[in-house]
């Protein structure tokens, strides 16, 4: 929300399993891109993926959406769907936020 005001001004869906913060859905008016909402966002999506003890965090765009947005705040690429849409790939994008705790089986 818009500070002192109700008013949604963005969003991010997630969820948590196994370590992983898995990002669905980050969303920011266009209007409202480059003001630092979506670098918020993903930030306190970060720090609630610690508190829940993950270790990395992962999503997916497309390339004519937001890779260099991503890659600008950690992330990489760690996989590609090509064709994904004729003419445009799919990627998966991954960010290390903690080290990954050992488990003895």
């Amino acid at each position: 929300m818009a500070p002192g005001s109700r008013e949604v001004i963005g969003g991010l869906w997630g969820d948590s399993a196994w370590g992983y913060l898995h990002i669905e859905l980050l969303v920011v008016p266009e209007a409202m891109r480059g003001t630092g909402i979506g670098r918020t966002l993903l930030q306190r999506a970060e720090e609630e993926a610690l508190c829940r003890g993950c270790h990395q965090v992962w999503l997916d765009t497309f390339s004519f959406q937001a890779r260099g947005f991503y890659e600008k705040l950690g992330y990489s690429v760690f996989g590609t769907l090509e064709d994904y849409r004729v003419g445009h790939s799919r990627m998966f994008l991954r960010k290390t936020i903690a080290p990954a705790a050992s488990s003895a089986l």
